[in-house]
C-alpha cells in the first residue's frame, strides 16, 4: 500500500514537474519583458513567417504619417480535409495601440501571436483554433504616436502627445461615422489620416467576422454603439440590433478575466465588467462602430489596464490575466450560422444579403466566394437570402444551439429574375452628338449656347428660377430679405447636397451689385453659375469644387439701384445708392465709429448681416466696378471719421496710411491669387480717369487707397470672422453688353481660383475627451486676436499660408490647447487637425486668473440680502484701508447699499477717476449681477493683498463704488426657489423703467441724486439676454472704449440667445436709458450682457464669471490711458471755472474745485483738446495718447483776453491799396462761443464771414484805415466796433466781441411780451367761446319746435267753451299755460305727419294774423298735460 502511494506521489510529482516545464516553454517570450519597437515588430513577424511557413504570413497594410510601416500577421493552419481548403473559415482580427500611449494591448497581441504560432504542434486547443479560424494580428495602428509616448506615464502627456498620430489626430475619432451622410464620408476621405485610411481599406477588403480593439486607461469591455442620435455626453445607451450577441461576446471576455468581471477597477463601476459605449461616454468616428456599420465584423473595445503605459515589468502579469479571455473570445467566431449563396449554376454570388427575422436592420453580405457568417445567440430564427438580379429565397427556419461552438451550416441557392422582355431596346445606344470638350470650345467653356446680356431684376429672377429648376439636386434658391422697394435679395446655393450646413465642408460666398450701377460682378456670377452647373460631372475640377464647397452667390445686393442705372455709365453715380439714397458700402457698423451714413441700418445691409452671421462663412468676395484691383482690409484708419479728406479718391495712394490686419500676409496672398490669375490686373495699371492710381501687383490695402468707413469687408472680418476681399472688376461701372464676353474671359479663372482658396489652411473638429462636439470653441493662429469659431458639430476652418503655425483652441470650461501644425507647401495646401479638449479644472483656472479665489468658481450660489451685507461689511472690517461699506448711514444707503474702494480711503480723491459698478438696473437681472459684483470685489481685495501691480495701480487712480441692488430681490429669489429652471423672471416696474418714467419714485430719485452729486466718469452695469455690450452711440471715443472692453485674450463666441418679447423690451429700455444718462447726466453707461438667462441656475454663475472677467478687467483698465493737467492763470492761480472739451465731441470736463485739475480717459490716438476759462483766451492742445499711459500735460497757463478799448485815432494811410486781415472770437456773456454769428465790415458787403463752432472768425482783404465791424447773431444783440488798421500784411488778431442776450421781443422786454401775449390769448379764447355758444344757441332755436309751459287759471271751461262732460268732475281743469298766442294748436301729442310739417315751417312774425287757439282732446284723462305749439296755420276740427 505504501509502495503504491509512493509511486503515485512520484508520478504526481513528475506530472507536476512536466506541467511546469510546458508552461515555461509556452511562456518563454515573457523572459526579459519589454515593449517592442515598430521595427522589432516587423522583424518578429518576418521571423515567425520564416519559422512557421505553413501557419504564418507577414504583411503590411500601409504606412503611418511619418512613413512607418503598419505590420500585420495572419495565422491559419492548412487543412487537407476539404477540397475547398479554407472555405467558410471565419476571419478574426486582434487590433491594438490605436492610441499610441495605450500600450498593454500592443504587447498582448504580440504575445498571442507568438503563443499560437509556437504551440500549434503541442496544444490541441491551439490546433483546433487555427484549423478552423484565420486570425490576423495588428499590434499597432499608431506607430508614430507610440514613438512619442513615454513608458511609465499612466495618463496622457501634456497636449496628448503620443495619444494621436504624428499630426496629433485621435485615430479612434477619424473613421467614417454611421450618423454622417454619405457625401461627408467622401469629403472626409480626402483629409483622413493615412493610418485610418489603411485600416478602413483593410477592414473592408477582408470578410472579418469578429474583432477586438485593445485600449488602456480602464478595465472594461465596451460594445457598440459608441454614439447616439441625441449626442448626449454619456449615460444613455445606444444599442445595436445585435445587442444580445454583443453582450454575450463582452461577457465572454469579462467573465474569464480575473479582475474585469468585478467591474470596480480604476475608480469606475461597470456591472459585470461590460458597458455600452454610448452609455459610458459619447464617441463619434470610432473604429468599433465603423466595423459594425460598414462591414460584417462584430468588434469589441477592450480596456486592459488602469495605467495607459505601465512599466514593462507588469506585462507578464497582464498576459496571465488576459490569455484565457483572449482564447475564449476567438472561439466565439463559430457561433450562429454560416453558409454559401450560389446561383442555379452553382457559382457563388457575391454581395448577397442574408436577412434574419427580427434583425433585418443588419443584413450580412456574402464574400466574393459566396460565404457568409452570422453570429447569433441560441434561439429559433427565420433566415432568407436576397441578391440583385435574383429572386429572394424562401425563408428557412433554423434553431441555433451553438453546441460545441460550431456554427450551423445553412446554404442558399438563388434563381435569376426573369428578363425575357419583347423588343430590341437593348440594342439602342445613346451618345452625345458631340463630345463635351468640343462643345466647351465652341461655346466659350459652356456646354450650351450662352447669351452675354444685362439682366434687370425681372430677368435675373426668371433666370435664377429656371436654372434652379434645371438643377434641383445641386442648387437651392432662397431670399435673404428685401430691398427698400420690396425686391427680394436672391441667393443661389450650389453644392452637392444643398439645404444645410454639412460638418467639415467650408462655406463660401460671392456678393455682387452692392452699388447698383456696378454691374459686372452680377453678370459674371450669373455666367459662373451656368458654367459650373453645366460642367458638373464633365469637369473634374468643377465636380470636386461643387462636391467639397458649399457656395452661395448673392447676385444683386442693391436691386433698387440697378433699376435706375444706365448702360454705358463709366464712372457716374446714378443708381449707386439704394432707394433711400444711402451708399450700402458705408452703412455697416465700423470698428472706429459711427456717422450719418451708418447710424441707421438699411434693410439690405440688415439682411446681409443676418445672413452672414447665420452661416459659418470662411471666405468671401465683394464684387465692385470702377477700377481694376483686388482690395483687402482694413478699409479705414481709426481717425478717418474725423478727417473727411481721407475718404476722397483724388490723390495717389502712395501718400495714404495703410492699415493692415493681423492676417495681412494672408490677405495679400488672397488678393495676389486673384490679381495674378487675371490677364491685366496684376500689372497694376491705372484706369483712364484715374491716371495717378498705380497698384503694385494689382492689389492694395483699402485704407491706403482711400478710406471707406462703414464698409462691408471690414465688418465681415471684425464681426463675422469671415475673410473678405473687395474685387474691382473693371474701369467701367456699367459697360455695354457687347463687352461682357471679354470680362468673362478675363475673370473666369480668377473667380474659380479664389473659391479654391477656401480649402487652403487648417480644418478639423473640436471634441471633448469623450467625443462630444464642442461648439463655439475659439480657434486662433500664431497668437493673433482674430478668431474663428467651431460650429454646432465642432467643425472649424482656419485659412493659413503654407508653413508651420501655432494653433490655439479655447473652449468654455475646457483647458486651452496649443499645438504646432504645418500646412504643406504643395497640393492640397491643407491639413486636418482634430482637437480634443480636456475639461478645465476650476481651481487651476482660479490660480491663473482669479488669485485662486475658489469661492468664485466652486459651489456658487445666490446670496440673500443679509448675506450680501454681511460679506461687504466683513470686507470693510478686514480691509479698512481700501474699503468702506455704506449701509443705512444716510438716506441713499438706506435704499442702496454700496461698497466704496480706493487706496488710502478717506484721503482727498479729486485727482482720481470715479467709477460706478451697479449689479443691474433691472431687478430681475440683479441677482446674477450681484454675484458678479461680489466676485469682482473679492478679486480686487485679494489682488491688493497680494500687491498685484494692476490692482494697486487701479485703486491709486480711481474710486470705485459697487452697488449690489437689493430692492425686490426677495420677490425674484422666491420665483427662483419655486422653479430653479426659470430663465427670465418677470416683474413689473423695474428700476430702469422707473428711471425713465417722469413720475416721482423715492428709490429712483435717490439714485439720480447720487449720480448728480458724485459726478462719475464711467458706469458699468450688467444685463442679460445676450452677450452684447451696450453703450452711447455716436461718440467715437466711447465706441473705442467698447471695442477695447470686448477685445480679450480668450474671445468666446457671442451668445446665441433665442429672442423674446421681454428681451426685446429690455434691449430697447437699455438703449433709451443709456442715452438718457449720457445726455442728461453726462455719464457714459456700459451695460454688459452676462448670459441669455436673467437668472440662470446657480451652478452656472462660475461659468458666467469666467466668461466675463476679462471684459470687466478691461473696463477697469480704461483708467490707465488718458490725459491730465492743471489749468492756471498766467499768474499761477488755479482757474476753477475752466473746462476742457474734446474737439469734435460733445463731452465737457470741468476742472476740479480745488486744484483746477482735469483728467480725461481716452483710448490711444491723436486728439485735440480745447481748454477754456471765462475771460481767458482758449487754447487748443494737440495730444498723442499711448496705450497704458496717462499723458500729463502739466500746467496749462491761460492768458486773459486782450480787449481793444479807448479812443481810436485816425491816421493817414500811406500804404495806398494795402490790405490786412482781422481775426478774433465772438463769445456770449458767459464766455461760451457763439456759433454762426455773422461778422461783417460795415460798408463792405463782400467782406463778411461766420464764426465756427469755437466762435472764431477770420476776415481777409480788409482795406487799411478806419473800419467798423458789426456782429449779428440769432437771439443776441448786435455789436459793433471801430478799428484803425495802419499796417498792411500784419493781421489784427484777438478782436473779441461779447454779445448780450437779446431779451426783447418785438421791441418789448421779454417778460412784458409774454404777459401781453398771455392776456391776448386768454381774451381771444373767451371771445371764441362766447361766439361759439351764441352760434349754437341760434342754431338750436331755428331747428327745434318752441315749447313753453305754465299753469292756467281754473276758468278753463269758460275760456275754452268746454261742455260739461268735457270738464272734470269738479268743473275745474288744470292746464300748463304760457302766454297763449293766437294761432296756437293745443294738443297732447303730435303725430308723425304733424311733426314733420312743424319742423319744416318757419315761425311767422308776431304782427301777422293769429287764430284763437283750439283744443284737440286726445282722451278722457283729467290729468292731461297739453303742449302748445305755434305753427302759424289755421286749423279747424
Amino acid at each position: 500500500m505504501w509502495g503504491f502511494c509512493i509511486i503515485l506521489i512520484l508520478a504526481c510529482a513528475a506530472g507536476e514537474y512536466s506541467e511546469v516545464q510546458v508552461i515555461q516553454e509556452m511562456d518563454n517570450f515573457l523572459e526579459n519583458p519589454h515593449y517592442l519597437k515598430n521595427q522589432e515588430i516587423g522583424e518578429l513577424f518576418t521571423q515567425l513567417a520564416k519559422d512557421y511557413p505553413d501557419l504564418a504570413q507577414a504583411y503590411t497594410i500601409g504606412k503611418s504619417l511619418e512613413d512607418r510601416p503598419i505590420y500585420a500577421l495572419a495565422l491559419s493552419a492548412p487543412t487537407a480535409e476539404s477540397k475547398n481548403g479554407d472555405l467558410l473559415r471565419p476571419m478574426v482580427k486582434l487590433v491594438a495601440n490605436i492610441r499610441g500611449d495605450e500600450t498593454v494591448g500592443r504587447q498582448m497581441v504580440l504575445y498571442m501571436a507568438e503563443y499560437l504560432a509556437t504551440h500549434y504542434e503541442g496544444d490541441s486547443v491551439v490546433q483546433d483554433l487555427l484549423n478552423r479560424t484565420e486570425i490576423h494580428f495588428l499590434p499597432t495602428c499608431n506607430p508614430d504616436g507610440f514613438a512619442k509616448a513615454q513608458e511609465g506615464n499612466c495618463e496622457s502627456l501634456p497636449n496628448y502627445v503620443g495619444r494621436g498620430n504624428a499630426a496629433n489626430i485621435d485615430l479612434n475619432r477619424d473613421f467614417p461615422d454611421r450618423l454622417e451622410q454619405s457625401h461627408v464620408h467622401q469629403l472626409r476621405a480626402q483629409s483622413r489620416q493615412p493610418e485610418t485610411a489603411a485600416l478602413v481599406n483593410w477592414i473592408i477588403s477582408k470578410p472579418f467576422v469578429l474583432s477586438a480593439n485593445f485600449h488602456g486607461g480602464a478595465v472594461v469591455t465596451s460594445y457598440p454603439y459608441d454614439n447616439s442620435l441625441a449626442h448626449n455626453e454619456c449615460c444613455e445607451e445606444s444599442l445595436t440590433p445585435d445587442d444580445q450577441v454583443f453582450k454575450q461576446l463582452a461577457h465572454t471576455y469579462s467573465d474569464n478575466h480575473p479582475i474585469m468581471s468585478k467591474g470596480n477597477n480604476c475608480n469606475d463601476s461597470f456591472t459585470g465588467g461590460i458597458t455600452n459605449g454610448a452609455n459610458w461616454y459619447e464617441l463619434s468616428g470610432g473604429m468599433q462602430d465603423f466595423n459594425y456599420a460598414f462591414s460584417n465584423c462584430f468588434e469589441l473595445t477592450i480596456e486592459l489596464s488602469c495605467c495607459k503605459y505601465p512599466a514593462a515589468s507588469t506585462l507578464p502579469q497582464e498576459w496571465q490575466r488576459n490569455k484565457g479571455s483572449l482564447l475564449q473570445l476567438l472561439r466565439q467566431a463559430h457561433i450562429g450560422i454560416k453558409g454559401l449563396v450560389k446561383d442555379a449554376s452553382d457559382f457563388p454570388i457575391a454581395d448577397a444579403s442574408i436577412y434574419v427575422s427580427g434583425l433585418e436592420e443588419k443584413p450580412m453580405r456574402t464574400s466574393k466566394r459566396g460565404e457568409y457568417w452570422r453570429l447569433l445567440t441560441p434561439g429559433l430564427y427565420s433566415v432568407h437570402a436576397a441578391a440583385f438580379g435574383y429572386q429572394t429565397s424562401a425563408p428557412q427556419k433554423v434553431r441555433v444551439t451553438n453546441d460545441n461552438l460550431e456554427a450551423l451550416r445553412l446554404d442558399f441557392k438563388l434563381t435569376p429574375v426573369e428578363t425575357n422582355f419583347d423588343g430590341n431596346f437593348r440594342k439602342v445606344k445613346m451618345e452625345r452628338s458631340e463630345p463635351p470638350e468640343k462643345r466647351k470650345e465652341q461655346f466659350d467653356g459652356f456646354l450650351t449656347p450662352t447669351k452675354f446680356v444685362h439682366h434687370n431684376y425681372t430677368a435675373m429672377e426668371s433666370y435664377l428660377r429656371e436654372i434652379s429648376a434645371s438643377y434641383p439636386s445641386l442648387t437651392r434658391l432662397y431670399s435673404i430679405g428685401k430691398s427698400v422697394q420690396g425686391r427680394d435679395l436672391w441667393v443661389l446655393e450650389i453644392f452637392a447636397t444643398p439645404g444645410s450646413h454639412v460638418p467639415g465642408v467650408p462655406e463660401f460666398k460671392y456678393v455682387a451689385n452692392m452699388h447698383g450701377n456696378e454691374v459686372v460682378g452680377k453678370e459674371l456670377l450669373l455666367l459662373l453659375t451656368k458654367y459650373m452647373l453645366e460642367r458638373y460631372g464633365n469637369d473634374d475640377r468643377i465636380t470636386k469644387l461643387v462636391n467639397g464647397t458649399r457656395m452661395h452667390f448673392l447676385y444683386s445686393m442693391n436691386p433698387d439701384g440697378y433699376e435706375i442705372s444706365i448702360e454705358g455709365d463709366r464712372t457716374g453715380g446714378i443708381g449707386r445708392a439704394n432707394a433711400n439714397h444711402i451708399d450700402l458700402n458705408r452703412n455697416f457698423p465700423d470698428q472706429y465709429g459711427t456717422d450719418r451714413y451708418n447710424k441707421v441700418t438699411e434693410p439690405e445691409v440688415a439682411a446681409l448681416m443676418n445672413w452672414t452671421l447665420s452661416l459659418p462663412f470662411v471666405l468671401s468676395a465683394n464684387l465692385h466696378g470702377g477700377s481694376l484691383v483686388a482690395n483687402y482690409p482694413f478699409d479705414d484708419n481709426e481717425n478717418d471719421f474725423n478727417d473727411l479728406s481721407m475718404r476722397l479718391r483724388n490723390s495717389s495712394i502712395n501718400g495714404r496710411k495703410a492699415n493692415p490686419t493681423e492676417d495681412n500676409a494672408l490677405f495679400r496672398h488672397l488678393a495676389g491669387v486673384y490679381a495674378k490669375a487675371h490677364p491685366t490686373m496684376h500689372l497694376g495699371q491705372p484706369c483712364e480717369l484715374f491716371r495717378n492710381e498705380f497698384f503694385a501687383d494689382g492689389t492694395t490695402n483699402g485704407a491706403q487707397w482711400y478710406s471707406v468707413t462703414g464698409g462691408m469687408q471690414d465688418w465681415n472680418y471684425v464681426r463675422a470672422k469671415c475673410l473678405e476681399l473687395t474685387i474691382e472688376m473693371g474701369c467701367d461701372k456699367f459697360p455695354m453688353a457687347a463687352e461682357l464676353p471679354q470680362y468673362w474671359h478675363d475673370h473666369r479663372e480668377p473667380l474659380l481660383q479664389f473659391i479654391e482658396q477656401v480649402h487652403h489652411g487648417i480644418h478639423g473638429f473640436v471634441h471633448s475627451t469623450i467625443g462630444t462636439p464642442i461648439a463655439g470653441a475659439v480657434v486662433r493662429l500664431d497668437g493673433a486676436n482674430h478668431s474663428s469659431y467651431s460650429q454646432t458639430f465642432g467643425d472649424y476652418w482656419k485659412l493659413a499660408l503654407p508653413g508651420r503655425h501655432n494653433l490655439t483652441v479655447l473652449g468654455d470650461n475646457y483647458a486651452p490647447l496649443r499645438v504646432e501644425v504645418e500646412v504643406p507647401e504643395g497640393e492640397p495646401y491643407e491639413m486636418r487637425m482634430d482637437v480634443t479638449l480636456m475639461p478645465d479644472d476650476p481651481q487651476h483656472w482660479a490660480s491663473a486668473n482669479d488669485f485662486r479665489i475658489i469661492e468664485n468658481v466652486v459651489n456658487t450660489r445666490y446670496h440673500t440680502n443679509p448675506e450680501i451685507r454681511s460679506r461687504l461689511a466683513e470686507l470693510e472690517n478686514q480691509n479698512g484701508q481700501i474699503a468702506s461699506f455704506g449701509y443705512a448711514d444716510n438716506e441713499f444707503s438706506t435704499y442702496f447699499n454700496y461698497l466704496k474702494m480706493t487706496s488710502d480711503i478717506g484721503e482727498p480723491d479729486e485727482h482720481k477717476y470715479k467709477l460706478l459698478v451697479v449689479s443691474s438696473l433691472y431687478d430681475t437681472a440683479a441677482p446674477l449681477g450681484r454675484e458678479i459684483v461680489l466676485n469682482l470685489v473679492r478679486h480686487l481685495v485679494e489682488g491688493f493683498k497680494l500687491q498685484d501691480a494692476s490692482v494697486v495701480d487701479l485703486l491709486k487712480r480711481s474710486v470705485i463704488y459697487f452697488l449690489p441692488q437689493t430692492n425686490k430681490f426677495q420677490d425674484v429669489f422666491n420665483m427662483y426657489n419655486a422653479n430653479s429652471s426659470v430663465c427670465d423672471p418677470v416683474l413689473g416696474d423695474e428700476l430702469a423703467e422707473r428711471i425713465l418714467n417722469p413720475e416721482t419714485d423715492q428709490a429712483k430719485d435717490m439714485f439720480l441724486q447720487f449720480l448728480r452729486s458724485e459726478h462719475f466718469d464711467l458706469m458699468l452695469t450688467f444685463g442679460a439676454g445676450s452677450s452684447e455690450l451696450s453703450y452711447p452711440k455716436g461718440d467715437s471715443v466711447l465706441e473705442k472704449f467698447a471695442h477695447g472692453m470686448q477685445r480679450t485674450e480668450f474671445n468666446y463666441s457671442p451668445l446665441q440667445c433665442p429672442p423674446s418679447a421681454t428681451r426685446q423690451a429690455h434691449r430697447e429700455t437699455t438703449e433709451r436709458l443709456t442715452n438718457l444718462m449720457y445726455r442728461m447726466h453726462n455719464l457714459p453707461v456700459y451695460t454688459l450682457g452676462l448670459s441669455c438667462c436673467r437668472m440662470p441656475h446657480h451652478k452656472q454663475i462660475a461659468s458666467v464669471w469666467r466668461k466675463n472677467i476679462d471684459k470687466i478687467k478691461n473696463f477697469l483698465a480704461l483708467v490707465k490711458t488718458g490725459v491730465s493737467g492743471l489749468v492756471q492763470s498766467d499768474k499761477g492761480q488755479p482757474l476753477r471755472e475752466a473746462f476742457v472739451r474734446l474737439l469734435e465731441h460733445q463731452r465737457i470736463i470741468n476742472v476740479t474745485k480745488n486744484a483746477a485739475r482735469f483728467q480725461l480717459m481716452l483710448p490711444h490716438g491723436l486728439y485735440g483738446l480745447e481748454v477754456t476759462a471765462p475771460n481767458y483766451e482758449s487754447q487748443i492742445i494737440k495730444v498723442n495718447i499711448q496705450d497704458g499711459q496717462i499723458t500729463d500735460l502739466g500746467t496749462i497757463r491761460m492768458n486773459p483776453f486782450t480787449l481793444i478799448r479807448g479812443e481810436v485815432v485816425e491816421l493817414q494811410n500811406k500804404a495806398s491799396g494795402a490790405t490786412t486781415s482781422i481775426a478774433g472770437m465772438v463769445l456770449d456773456e458767459s464766455n461760451h462761443p457763439v456759433r454762426n454769428a455773422k461778422v461783417s465790415v460795415v460798408g463792405q458787403t463782400q467782406l463778411r464771414n461766420f464764426t465756427n463752432s469755437m466762435g472764431q472768425y477770420h476776415i481777409s482783404a480788409v482795406p487799411l484805415g478806419t473800419v467798423s465791424l458789426k456782429v449779428e447773431a440769432p437771439r443776441h444783440l448786435e455789436a459793433s466796433r471801430q478799428l484803425h488798421l495802419i499796417q498792411g500784411g500784419l493781421a489784427t488778431e484777438n478782436v473779441v466781441f461779447h454779445l448780450k442776450i437779446n431779451e426783447h421781443v418785438f421791441g418789448l422786454p421779454r417778460f412784458l411780451f409774454i404777459l401781453f401775449a398771455s392776456i391776448l390769448i386768454i381774451v381771444g379764447v373767451i371771445v371764441c367761446v362766447l361766439c361759439a355758444q351764441f352760434w349754437f344757441y341760434r342754431r338750436h332755436r331755428g331747428n327745434k319746435p318752441y315749447y313753453n309751459f305754465s299753469l292756467l287759471p281754473q276758468k278753463g271751461k269758460e275760456q275754452f267753451d268746454l261742455e260739461e262732460d268735457e270738464a272734470g268732475d269738479d268743473g275745474e281743469t288744470e292746464l300748463f299755460r304760457s302766454p297763449i298766442k293766437r294761432g296756437m294748436t293745443i294738443q297732447p301729442y303730435f303725430d308723425e305727419e304733424q311733426l314733420e310739417r312743424i319742423l319744416h315751417t318757419d315761425d311767422e312774425d308776431d304782427d301777422g294774423p293769429h287764430m284763437e287757439p283750439e283744443l284737440d282732446v286726445a282722451d278722457d284723462s283729467g290729468d292731461e298735460i297739453v303742449m302748445l305749439h305755434n305753427h302759424g296755420n289755421k286749423r279747424r276740427h
